[in-house]
């Protein structure tokens, strides 16, 4: 394979593997804290969520739900038995999933279209509601008004948007402790780095005239799109291609707004996409067809099942 697009299917080839760790282990429910003083015989315990705030949890958590997809996933990766419901509805098939996990409720989501339903979750009685800071920019104020539309039911903010751009954010690790599965979140640590480790290997060495000039085409038209730095485009970044996305970076969801000729004039030599209908018409549209990544036949969809494996959920292109 071309040196210049091995690191970018390198990382579509293994990520996905690690979605398939988090199923292979359940554990013992019991009381675990993060730095923080444990109530003797008592059904529960105070911890410290990663916003710094002070909260009392049940010393046993078996069931869990999250603000968004990548809160799912990791509690998925980490403790799937504990995992109350899904945020969106995705691909699940086997041999992936298990249908245990695979038809569990599908609840909603307070990103995005925001179809999450308060009563929704109370009605479930989850031992903790896990509340994705860094995904949408959380900050306290706005914790303690879910905390307050939550009721009684735990709000416990994590960092879950850069888990896998860095090999020291501690959100494995503080997730493992506080569903007692410290073990397979080491796993899980160690596998991240391996896989870091072999891509960082294997790009560093490319002189920059060599780099792959990649665009992400988002949306059935391809014209929306995340320039370099953003959560949604990493893949590019991580494995050293050069994203030829010169627009502004939009928060959040992302998906920036781009005219057909702003793509022309970049002219991407590789294209990768999420979306299926965009990469059903894309060799057959008049518009693309002068495009060097068109011409050569370097249109890549991205596997869908059972997470899309680039983003959206964006917890696995951080896993």
């Amino acid at each position: 394979m071309n040196r210049k697009i091995y690191s970018i299917v390198l990382l579509l080839l293994l990520l996905p593997v690690v979605m398939l760790c988090g199923c292979v282990e359940n554990t013992d429910q019991q009381a675990v804290l993060n730095s923080s003083t444990e109530l003797q015989n008592s059904s529960t315990v105070q911890i410290t969520d990663m916003l710094g705030r002070q909260l009392t949890v049940p010393a046993e958590i078996s069931s869990t739900i999250g603000t968004s997809s990548p809160s799912a996933i990791l509690v998925y990766m980490l403790a799937p038995d504990k995992l109350a419901g899904w945020n969106s509805k995705q691909n699940f098939t086997q041999p992936f999933m298990d249908e245990n996990y695979s038809n569990l409720p599908v609840i909603g989501n307070w990103l995005g279209s925001k179809t999450g339903n308060y009563e929704t979750v109370i009605d479930m009685h989850p031992d903790i509601f896990i509340e994705s800071t860094a995904t949408n920019g959380k900050t306290n104020e706005a914790i303690e008004r879910r905390q307050e539309n939550l009721g009684s039911i735990p709000v416990v903010a994590i960092n879950d948007s850069i888990l896998f751009v860095t090999q020291s954010d501690p959100t494995i690790e503080y997730v493992g402790k506080l569903l007692n599965c410290e073990s397979q979140a080491k796993k899980l640590i160690e596998f991240r780095s391996s896989i870091l480790n072999e891509i960082n290997s294997t790009v560093k060495d490319i002189p920059e005239d060599q780099k792959v000039r990649v665009y992400y085409a988002e949306g059935p038209k391809g014209l929306m799109t995340d320039p370099s730095g953003s959560q949604h485009s990493q893949v590019i970044d991580i494995c050293g291609g050069i994203n030829v996305a010169d627009c502004p970076l939009t928060s959040g969801s992302g998906m920036t707004q781009v005219s057909i000729e702003q793509v022309m004039n970049w002219n991407p030599e590789v294209i990768i996409t999420s979306n299926p209908q965009f990469y059903s018409t894309v060799y057959s549209d008049s518009l693309w067809a002068s495009m060097d990544a068109v011409k050569n036949k370097k249109v890549y969809l991205a596997p869908q099942n059972p997470f899309c494996w680039i983003d959206r959920p964006q917890a696995l292109t951080l896993f």
